[in-house]
């Protein structure tokens, strides 16, 4: 099963400069997650000022600033693993995240009728 592993924060928190930079531990436990094969794929996102929302109403596109007014929370980054529920939820439990942050786990629902391997919910 596939699921995306969110690291989620409140934007409107600022960051404790106390806290130290995460990204060598990120690289550390992507190493090992790739050794293992559980590795699909990763990224970190930039701040939530730097997004740009677009809708579409009445045939028309508008694109605006940021989800700044809407969100409460953002989205930091993500990893993609390959593996049960009880095995991304280890996983996530080891992602390092900030006091501001924490890891929702969501199974990946695949529709595409290309893909060779569709991830599923269990009933």
């Amino acid at each position: 099963m596939l699921c995306m592993l969110m690291i989620c924060y409140d934007p409107t928190r600022p960051p404790i400069a106390s806290e130290q930079n995460l990204q060598p531990e990120h690289a550390k436990l992507e190493r090992e997650l790739r050794e293992r094969g559980l590795f699909v794929s990763g990224a970190g996102r930039w701040p939530v000022e730097h997004a740009k929302s677009v809708r579409k109403k009445d045939g028309k596109t508008t694109t605006t600033d940021g989800p700044f007014a809407e969100k409460k929370e953002a989205l930091g980054g993500y990893y993609i693993v390959d593996c049960d529920e009880a095995a991304a939820i280890e996983i996530a439990g080891r992602i390092p995240v900030e006091t501001r942050s924490y890891v929702q786990v969501r199974p990946i629902a695949l529709f595409h009728p290309n893909v060779a391997r569709i991830s599923k919910m269990k009933d």
